[in-house]
């Protein structure tokens, strides 16, 4: 018999943050059904071993990371532009008066020749094979177009519609709009379900959480591009309720900040770079106040909403909390090429190394620590914010609190790009990352080891703290 289900009190998912969809309440059965009650606790230090040896695992065991069959030498591009088109190439400007097709079809070509010789992903997503038909489809596109539409929304038009099927990187925009849309998976979840036993039902529905009382248990949880796939049942419980859950988005302008929650230390970075004379010191303050904290019995280090700026911070931060470098399981490439090589500088790019990677493996070390530490995350956590989460991976000890990450960290070291008539603005980078596994993560991001509703996770960590008796919770 199937289990028709009731929503707790409003209160409750409106604690949340995550309120179910307006529209009456379920008419009463028959025989009428209780609201649901807490599950039973799952066993927090069985739960955190499984996660610290899984992780372990992964950093000191992983397989080899290799990214050498997408990054050959291409010296021969070394003068692929002259100073003033890359100049024109790196200052925004408006479309050309009486920009004519021509125009608009030079730079579709252009824009595939940038791909060719700048993008650091070029290779692995099929290189000349791949690019060189995409660029035909584009210039055809282009050709197709509504006579209405300004030409230089068609070039971006046709570039997008031609990209965005193959190009799965998180940072990529072309004219506004990010090509990662079409592989990006937003949470959903059922509000105030609680399981008891999640034995024999689906692991893409069922995920482990923290209940009303504190306590580690199961709920309704799952990723999906609108909804629209995510079942009405799922094993005996019928009438699920598919909320969808929104990152945490502040409008302050605080990079970083110390706090508490009901007497847990907590650390908010919102941000990895500010433009502020106050926004600076508070990132320098971030860098070097890790050791302040090295002891701590509980931390809750907060990222949600972080969309990221420059790794440097927390590497420093990460470096006085642990006494050592960060180390993650993972290998980086850096594409030094012409364009590259103008927008970072030599003391980055170095001129004698225009043509060439620089790629750096580390194969991970696991650092110990007896307190812990929950790692706040939600799908505004992106780039050097999941660059946070990658460095806290390696520590032991460590729950990540909240939902998956933004997923944006597949190509690094990214710039901005005006296509020379239209003045069509393109963003991509030079780099080439894997972290842990060879998996492209970007449109999914980290998940979580427990799945809570962003704007309620400092408060559920709390909680479990108080359940579990763990120390330092009031």
């Amino acid at each position: 018999m199937k289990r028709k289900l009731l929503p707790l009190a409003l209160s409750l998912a409106l604690l949340a943050g995550c309120a179910p969809a307006p529209g009456p309440s379920p008419s009463p059965t028959a025989e009428a059904t209780p609201a649901p009650t807490p599950a039973a606790a799952v066993d927090f230090h069985a739960f955190l071993d499984e996660v610290n040896e899984t992780r372990r695992a992964v950093i000191e065991d992983g397989p080899s990371l290799d990214i050498t069959a997408w990054t050959p030498d291409f010296t021969d591009q070394n003068h692929t532009f002259t100073d003033e088109e890359m100049e024109v190439l790196l200052t925004p400007h408006d479309p050309a008066e009486n920009l004519t097709l021509e125009q608009a079809r030079e730079d579709v070509e252009t824009a595939f020749t940038l791909l060719r010789t700048t993008y650091g992903a070029y290779e692995y997503f099929g290189g000349d094979q791949v690019f060189d038909g995409l660029r035909e489809e584009a210039l055809a596109r282009l050709e197709e177009a509504d006579p209405a539409l300004p030409l230089a929304d068609a070039v971006a038009e046709a570039l997008y519609a031609v990209l965005s099927p193959v190009v799965r990187d998180g940072h990529f925009v072309v004219g506004n709009r990010r090509l990662i849309e079409p592989y990006e998976l937003s949470p959903y979840y059922v509000p105030g379900v609680y399981i008891d036993d999640p034995t024999g039902l689906d692991e893409d529905y069922i995920k482990p959480t923290i209940g009303p009382d504190g306590a580690i248990t199961y709920g309704f949880y799952a990723l999906s591009h609108d909804g629209s796939d995510l079942p009405d049942t799922v094993g005996e419980y019928d009438g699920l309720n598919w909320t969808q859950c929104k990152p945490v988005r502040t409008l302050s302008g605080t990079a970083f900040s110390e706090g508490q929650c009901q007497g847990i230390p907590m650390l908010e970075s919102r941000r990895m770079s500010s433009r502020t004379p106050e926004g600076q010191a508070q990132l320098e303050r971030f860098a070097s106040c890790g050791g302040e904290y090295a002891d701590a019995p509980l931390l809750i280090f907060d990222v949600r909403g972080n969309p990221g700026g420059s790794d440097r911070w927390v590497m420093g931060w990460f470096e006085g909390w642990t006494g050592q470098p960060s180390q993650p399981h993972r290998v980086d490439g850096h594409r030094y090429s012409q364009l590259g090589c103008e927008v970072h500088g030599s003391s980055y790019y170095p001129p004698d190394w225009m043509g060439t990677w620089g790629i750096g493996t580390e194969e991970g070390r696991w650092v110990e620590r007896e307190g812990y530490t929950f790692l706040l995350t939600d799908g505004g956590t992106a780039s050097s914010g999941e660059t946070a989460v990658e460095f806290l991976r390696t520590v032991e000890n460590t729950l990540a609190v909240g939902l998956p990450t933004g997923g944006c960290a597949l190509v690094s070291n990214n710039m901005d790009i005006y296509l020379p008539h239209t003045g069509v603005w393109l963003f991509f980078g030079t780099g080439l990352s894997f972290h842990e596994t060879m998996e492209n993560r970007d449109g999914v991001g980290y998940l979580p080891d427990l799945w809570v509703n962003p704007t309620e996770a400092p408060v559920a960590v709390a909680r479990m703290c108080e359940y579990y008796n763990l120390g330092g919770a009031t």
